[in-house]
């Protein structure tokens, strides 16, 4: 796969010269590119236009009116798009003029932003399907504002995210009760914090949804083996990407709850897995550890890897 990704930035498609160039690099058979490249979307095998468009298409977007998106970009580009049923792996439209391509893709890793597109490698998120036109001339005319929440939503762990005078430094969050509850913790036993999140009801905010105080019983009070916690930030399948907006928007929240759950399961060390094609979330991340460890919420960090 670094290979295609280095054939296409340099080619601009994965020909089928590339792919029998690649298969050869690595004593393979051409078939064996051929179905990698036909599988990932991100893999063209026609030329683009001179500007890229990309449209997600998953659950979260086709839901926010992405379809209207594609045939109102399509309208305002002039590309004639063909269809070529609901395969996974639609071939790129080009215009006329060859100004302008447009594809399909099944994520954009926004999920809670639909719907989204990207325009060359610049991400747009919250886009207005009504606003293709103005998509093309001027992207930032055409994003609207995130929704505020539902008038039967109550939130809470987003409960922060958009509020007025919000910011993401430890002070703001010390000054709305931040760390309070680890100060609570603190005062009880292992056992009792347990069974609280059991009581709780909390369910992990994956697929599975599973009861987050069961899984927290499964370690031994007294395990002699060391205990490690691993934040999972990694959210790599399409229709789950959400996580991210705390990341971004209250670190220190996450941060409290991952010193809690070390406490009561007795572990010492935590790592936080993220993906390194989102900076922006590791370096929020960062600042916030300094910030907690300042504070002595946190003992010693070290940056492995993103």
């Amino acid at each position: 796969m670094p290979l295609l990704h280095l054939w296409q930035e340099h080619f601009g498609f994965i020909s089928d010269e590339g792919a029998r160039w690649i298969a050869a690099k690595l004593n393979l058979q051409p078939i064996n590119i051929l179905e990698l490249v036909t599988f990932y979307p991100m893999f063209r095998q026609k030329p683009p236009g001179k500007t890229h468009i990309r449209v997600c298409r998953t659950l979260s977007c086709a839901m926010a009116s992405s379809y209207r998106l594609m045939e109102n970009l399509c309208a305002a580009t002039r590309i004639e798009r063909q269809h070529h049923g609901d395969g996974m792996h639609n071939p790129i439209s080009v215009s006329a003029d060859g100004n302008y391509s447009i594809e399909f893709v099944e994520c954009l890793a926004s999920c809670g932003t639909a719907p989204v597109c990207m325009i060359g490698e610049k991400l747009r998120e919250n886009v207005d399907p009504s606003s293709a036109t103005d998509l093309i001339s001027n992207p930032q005319s055409a994003v609207r504002n995130p929704q505020s929440p539902h008038p039967l939503e109550h939130r809470l762990i987003f409960k922060n995210i958009g509020r007025e005078g919000w910011s993401t430094d430890i002070d703001c969050y010390l000054r709305d009760g931040g760390y309070e509850q680890l100060k609570q913790a603190l005062t009880m036993s292992r056992t009792e914090i347990v069974d609280k999140v059991k009581n709780s009801g909390l369910r992990g905010r994956g697929g599975a949804g599973f009861p987050c105080g069961v899984k927290w019983s499964f370690i031994k009070p007294d395990e002699k083996k060391p205990v490690y916690l691993i934040c999972n930030a990694d959210e790599s399948e399409p229709g789950t990407f959400k996580d991210r907006y705390i990341i971004h928007e209250d670190p220190h929240q996450l941060l409290e709850g991952i010193l809690i759950a070390c406490f009561a399961l007795n572990a010492h060390t935590a790592y936080i897995y993220i993906r390194g094609e989102f900076p922006e979330g590791a370096k929020i991340l960062e600042r916030a550890i300094e910030e907690a460890r300042e504070q002595n919420f946190l003992g010693t960090s070290r940056r492995f890897a993103t």
